[in-house]
């Protein structure tokens, strides 16, 4: 309940956000959590572990929410401010998922705080990388074929770290259960693509979120259509007011 509070607050506080299209940015958290239910029986995963899950979705869930309705506020500063912008976001979002669902009382604080805090650093990596990468040369789909690539090596990089910083520094047992460790990391690369599409697929098909976007990856402009050879660039906020 505490994280849909703060959703609100986000959206009745900024002016930006006092438009009745802002009310689509619910539509990916409904996807999100569309898809985590279909999923989540595939994992056939203990219930603690389900658990820890659910926690890392809905927290980066309305994180990735709250970014895209305070993206303005980011975008007019320099990509290493946004990012520790960004960073206070998802770790408040993560916080407040944290007491809204009382983790402590099952015993796998440390656990959740450890999945959190991989999610957090490979989204922020991810945004960063995927914004540089189409900083000179961009369109819809080079943007979603960079993030999935680099969602894919951010992940798997992510879990071989916490393999070895909680199996030891044993580079023949990393080698050893390479199989399970490519697994997880497939899993984890999924969760935080899907966590990701569904926003940025609001952003390019609306021109409500589509600056946004612009301002949240610091890119200077981007086609409106995937139509790329036919489509006239706009250029951050001003493209999106005047779309509007």
């Amino acid at each position: 309940m505490a994280l849909w509070i703060i959703l609100a607050l986000v959206i009745l506080l900024v002016r930006e956000n006092r438009d009745p299209s802002v009310l689509l940015i619910f539509i990916p958290i409904f996807l999100i959590r569309l898809f985590w239910s279909w999923f989540q029986p595939m994992l056939n995963a203990p219930s603690d572990i389900t658990a820890i899950f659910k926690v890392f979705v809905d927290a980066l869930a309305v994180g990735m929410a709250m970014l895209l309705l305070l993206a303005y506020k980011f975008g007019n500063r320099n990509r290493f401010a946004s990012l520790l912008l960004m960073l206070v976001v998802l770790v408040a979002a993560t916080i407040v998922a944290i007491v809204s669902y009382q983790v402590w009382t099952s015993g796998m604080t440390f656990e959740v705080l450890i999945i959190q805090a991989l999610g957090i650093v490979t989204m922020l990596l991810v945004f960063v990388l995927t914004g540089w990468f189409c900083r000179k040369r961009y369109g819809p789909w080079r943007f979603l074929i960079w993030l999935i690539l680099w969602t894919t090596v951010i992940s798997l990089a992510a879990i071989v770290v916490f393999f070895l910083i909680s199996e030891g520094p044993s580079w023949e047992g990393l080698i050893r259960r390479m199989p399970e460790v490519l697994i997880v990391a497939m899993v984890f690369a999924i969760c935080i693509y899907m966590l990701n599409l569904p926003f940025i697929t609001l952003a390019l098909v609306t021109p409500f979120f589509r600056g946004r976007l612009y301002a949240y990856y610091h890119l200077k402009s981007m086609p409106v259509s995937f139509s790329s050879g036919t489509a006239k660039p706009c250029a951050g906020g001003k493209g999106q007011k005047e779309l509007q």
